[in-house]
């Protein structure tokens, strides 16, 4: 059982103007219980299944100004005053069977109901593991998933009840192989493919979905939504990890994937998570039960942007995108470097950790994001954390 809440009382006003532009008094709060069962029927056979319910109430007293939107159309003020309290309901059981030592497959379903949207879902899954040898295991597995919209694009239009929830399909197809008794290598290929997305007619050529990473953290106010947005997600991953032996541990992965979407206007695009490529490297040194030294590297390729029509935005003095390049720039690539020390503390039935560490340890100048300075009418940018030093402590019991 769980319950958690949030409320937002928040006001917005223009830089240069002091126009207020949205008002975000909002609340949601969610209920759920959950129960996992699995029957053992006998040593090659074996069924689990669960129920999950969760009822989510949430009330807006939101207010959007006239503005104009990502791409410099007009778009109306718009006044939200609703409460919306939906249920969500589900189902689920999977049957597990081991028809020989080195196979084992289970065959899964799941079944949803929303309340709000009065959408019902049927979603089978697939999933196997055959073992080749005693160090080499072949996996895959496939499977339907729905998941449902966020409830304040819902609540902006009646009409946006009716929209299905995004669906997507999942296969993957993996092998895990034992490099020595100690290190461990895992290579995993895998497609997504979803439909049904929601798509604003007024823009037709950006994923409404994503507006989040534009658009400042919000979804701004939109007429009625269309669900015939597209994506399709390809990559391939593999995975190096050592466990500790000799005082040493360390992982190292590697990510290359391509992630596009279509919206009504049907031409594939880049989605703003398309990164590319994404590495890592940590590991770390224990040369006793007490002492920890360890560090994390991370660099990912830059992540797709839209840059912004000059001429529109410097006479408007905001940020208006070029709809001619979306998401064709691609900001500067990101990496960086963690480091940790641990002294850990041991006592009768409890442990007291105290550890010191640096984030962005050579200081790289991420960028997080361009924006449009009012102020100066006129591009800037935002970067991320600069190094950052942590001193904390942790007590287990």
């Amino acid at each position: 059982m769980s319950y958690t809440s949030s409320e937002y009382d928040e006001y917005f006003n223009e830089t240069s103007s002091g126009q207020h532009l949205i008002t975000n008094r909002s609340s949601e709060w969610t209920a759920t219980l959950r129960n996992v069962n699995t029957f053992e029927i006998n040593s090659t056979n074996s069924i689990e299944f669960g129920v999950e319910a969760k009822h989510v109430q949430a009330a807006y007293d939101n207010f959007y100004a006239e503005y104009t939107d990502a791409l410099g159309g007009a778009t109306p003020e718009m006044i939200l005053e609703t409460t919306t309290n939906e249920s969500k309901v589900s189902a689920f059981a999977s049957y597990t069977v081991r028809p020989a030592n080195r196979l084992t497959a289970t065959i899964g379903v799941r079944a949803d109901y929303h309340s709000y949207s009065h959408n019902r879902h049927l979603s089978p899954r697939l999933s196997f593991s055959y073992r080749l040898d005693d160090r080499t295991t072949v996996i895959g597995a496939t499977g339907l998933y729905y998941q449902s919209l966020p409830s304040i694009l819902l609540s902006q239009n009646e009409a946006n009840r009716e929209l299905p929830d995004p669906r997507a399909i999942h296969c993957v197809l993996g092998l895990t192989h034992l490099l020595t008794d100690q290190t461990k290598l895992t290579l995993e290929m895998y497609r997504k493919e979803y439909a049904q997305f929601p798509i604003d007619p007024q823009q037709p050529a950006l994923f409404t979905i994503d507006e989040l990473f534009y658009r400042y953290g919000f979804f701004l106010n939109h007429e009625r939504l269309s669900a015939v947005g597209k994506a399709r997600t390809t990559g391939i991953e593999a995975t190096v990890q050592k466990r500790l032996v000799h005082q040493l541990y360390g992982l190292a992965s590697v990510s290359y994937f391509r992630s596009h979407y279509m919206g009504s206007d049907v031409i594939w695009r880049d989605r703003v998570f398309d990164n590319r490529l994404v590495l890592s490297l940590e590991g770390g040194y224990k040369p006793s039960s007490t002492w920890e030294f360890s560090a994390r590297w991370i660099y990912a390729g830059g992540s797709p942007y839209t840059p912004f029509d000059l001429d529109q935005s410097t006479a408007l003095n905001h940020a208006v995108l070029d709809e001619s390049q979306i998401n064709e720039a691609r900001y500067p690539d990101y990496h960086s470097l963690n480091i940790r020390a641990d002294r850990r503390f041991h006592f009768r039935g409890s442990n007291l950790i105290v550890y010191a560490s640096v984030w962005n340890a050579y200081n790289r100048k991420n960028v997080a994001s361009y924006y449009w300075n009012e102020l100066e009418n006129g591009p800037d940018i935002v970067y991320q954390w600069s190094t950052l030093p942590i001193i904390g402590l942790e007590y287990e019991f």
